[in-house]
């Protein structure tokens, strides 16, 4: 190394620019002489320093690129994977904070219910409902895969109570109401006991009902239609009897299985086609009962296996 580079280290030394290795050789030469000759060094004892130093100087420009490359992508690696991990602990953290409870009733069974904001849910016979242990900030959302229920909604503006009842959705501010949605009858009705209820199918608004309004939705075809409904009969079945007006046999089978826990079944397309007025009571002896229904259209019933066949 000549005095020419000797100089430009001995000045990237001073102004903080030489690399870890040029430091510490600068630094030994210089504490291996007396004090008094350090600046008295002969050019022979001089050149023979500097061509020590000559052998392991790198160019300065080149060096931080090689020390630095290294540690930036490994600096790269390590965020990468955290934000991974971070991602991954909030999107488990979510899934965890919203898992949902399934409640399930069965025939001759009615359940009550504390939701989290202190909603009252009554959940009928036969019936499917799920519900998370804590609501999201935003909104409330319960699903009923299948049966009945009536609601009792506490009242929160800000986050809207909604009940994904298979093809159609309920949603309220505060109110209460009952929703039918077997699956074995052919429409959803929606019945409205206090307040105002939206009901909505994916994007399109079916109805705004208030008190005394069903929407009846056929699950089928797709059409809906709403009618008037006396109050009193909306939440009968909460107290172990149901007042049919005009019902279907299908409605009547449905009743009957849900508050005596017995199968009704059709003999003919004629029963099939008859049309039901009649209240069903919980606590009446099964053999009352079947009297009853047979008297409305002079029909009789025969047991096979664990069904009641009407013909």
């Amino acid at each position: 190394m000549d005095k020419y580079k000797f100089r430009e280290l001995l000045k990237r030394y001073q102004e903080g620019t030489a690399n870890e290795t040029e430091r510490a050789l600068v630094e030994a030469w210089y504490e291996s002489y007396p004090q008094q000759n350090r600046f008295n060094l002969s050019d022979n004892i001089k050149n023979n320093l500097l061509s020590r130093i000559g052998s392991v100087i790198q160019p300065p420009v080149i060096e931080p690129k090689k020390l630095w490359l290294p540690y930036l992508r490994v600096a790269a690696s390590v965020l990468l994977v955290s934000a991974i991990g971070l991602i991954s602990y909030l999107r488990l953290s979510k899934k965890q904070e919203f898992v949902y409870t399934t409640l399930q009733t069965h025939a001759g069974q009615i359940k009550r219910l504390v939701l989290a904001d202190s909603s009252v849910l009554w959940v009928n016979a036969s019936t499917i409902v799920r519900y998370p242990q804590r609501f999201d900030k935003k909104r409330r959302e319960i699903y009923l895969d299948n049966g009945e229920a009536f609601f009792e909604v506490v009242h929160h503006a800000k986050q809207p109570f909604v009940v994904h009842a298979q093809k159609v959705n309920v949603q309220v501010l505060g109110t209460s109401f009952n929703i039918s949605a077997y699956k074995n009858l052919p429409a959803i009705k929606v019945v409205v006991a206090t307040g105002k209820v939206g009901v909505t199918q994916g994007s399109k608004t079916l109805a705004l009902l208030t008190p005394g309004q069903e929407l009846s939705f056929d699950r089928k075809a797709g059409t809906s239609d709403t009618h008037v409904v006396d109050i009193n009969d909306i939440q009968s079945w909460k107290s172990g009897y149901v007042d049919l007006k005009q019902a279907t046999f299908a409605e009547l089978a449905t009743v009957v299985k849900n508050q005596l826990g017995i199968q009704l079944e059709a003999g003919n397309d004629k029963v099939s086609g008859y049309r039901f007025t009649i209240r069903i009571k919980q606590n009446l002896p099964v053999d009352q009962t079947l009297l009853m229904i047979n008297q409305i259209h002079s029909t009789h019933y025969r047991k096979e296996d664990n069904q009641i066949i009407i013909y």
